[in-house]
Formats: structure tokens, sequence, C-alpha cells
């Protein structure tokens, strides 16, 4: 019965280890108009929390800056600013760390 015990919460710590989220530090971004969201970079993908939605944007070819987009919604830094497009709850321009 212990053996079964503990595999059941060996099991279920392996679920909340493996749900998805992406491992760096959160950065919160507060912008024009008081619309806010945050992010975390996970090597190739930015986890995105906006007006009470999840996106996973995979990193995006840009031209300066850092640019994750899945088709729909893009994340783009630049020089210290954000901008979020296509998420719900925006507009989201000029963002700062807040």
């Amino acid at each position: 019965m212990k053996k079964l015990v503990l595999g059941v919460a060996l099991l279920a710590l392996a679920a909340c280890a493996s749900t998805g989220r992406a491992g760096g530090p959160r950065t919160d971004w507060r912008c024009t108009g008081g619309a806010a969201f945050s992010v975390r970079f996970d090597g190739n993908s930015a986890e995105v929390f906006a007006g009470g939605q999840l996106y996973n944007l995979p990193v995006a070819q840009s031209g300066s800056g850092a640019r994750y987009s899945n088709g729909s919604v893009e994340y783009w830094e630049h020089q210290g600013e954000a901008t979020l497009n296509g998420a719900a709850g925006g507009p989201y321009t000029n963002c700062r760390h807040g």
C-alpha cells in the first residue's frame, strides 16, 4: 500500500513539473492606456499571459530586437519597449517594464 501511495505522489509531482511552463523569470509589462501583460522565455519560445489568456509563441525572425509569434499573436521587444499584437485585452503598445 505504501508503494502505491508513493507511486501516486510521484506521478502527481511529475505532472506538476511538466505543465509546459516556460522556465525563465517572469517580466511584467505596463502599457499605454493601462493594459498589462507578462512574459517568460524558455529557449526558443515565449509564454505570454495577457487578457486572461496564455499564449505560447515560438521565436520569429526579426530585423532587430526579440520577436515571437504564432501567426496570430506577436510579441516584440526592442530597446526596452515591447508591443503585443493580436492578444486579448489590448491594445498593448508603448509597454515598459513595470
